[in-house]
């Protein structure tokens, strides 16, 4: 008499064979995600840097402590940048709007500070500036031109 079924060894390759298939696909998912979270960091930091743009060209100057308004001072270091006031002669005034990068993301090299003018579309830059944010593997590049042109270079 026959029994019907499979024996343990049948088994133990099937799930050998699923196992290795989800690992390939959990390493196909994490590359994904950590392309996707350098992406978005960088289309963040666009928006951020038009927002601070805006705030400038509209000659949003903090409510006191600011004779002539500048515009909007950018900064940057390693793993943050953070906007705030410029004004002539008192300096960086107001709050600091700080933007910390997600772990495992940095600036390569870290930018050059620079303002948005006020009531110009301008930025405080000789030359075209590429701002690069890299995971160790990839990197995602934003450029700012004198005239205030944000492009997106995307990945490189």
């Amino acid at each position: 008499m026959m029994k019907k079924g499979f024996t343990l060894i049948e088994l133990l390759i099937v799930i050998l064979i699923l196992v290795t298939i989800m690992g390939l696909g959990m390493a196909s998912f994490n590359s994904f995600n950590r392309r996707e979270r350098l992406k978005q960091t960088g289309l963040t930091l666009r928006s951020n840097l038009r927002f601070s743009q805006t705030k400038a060209i509209s000659a949003q100057k903090p409510a006191s402590n600011c004779t002539t308004y500048v515009g909007m001072r950018i900064s940057f270091s390693e793993t943050s940048y953070s906007s705030q006031h410029e004004c002539d002669p008192e300096g960086l005034v107001g709050s600091v709007d700080v933007v910390t990068l997600p772990m495992g993301i940095t600036f390569l090299p870290i930018p050059a500070d620079f303002t948005f003018l006020t009531r110009t579309n301008t930025a405080s830059i000789a030359n075209d500036v590429t701002i690069t944010l890299t995971n160790e593997d990839q990197n995602y590049s934003l450029t700012l031109s004198p005239s205030g042109n944000i492009r997106d270079l995307g990945f490189e």
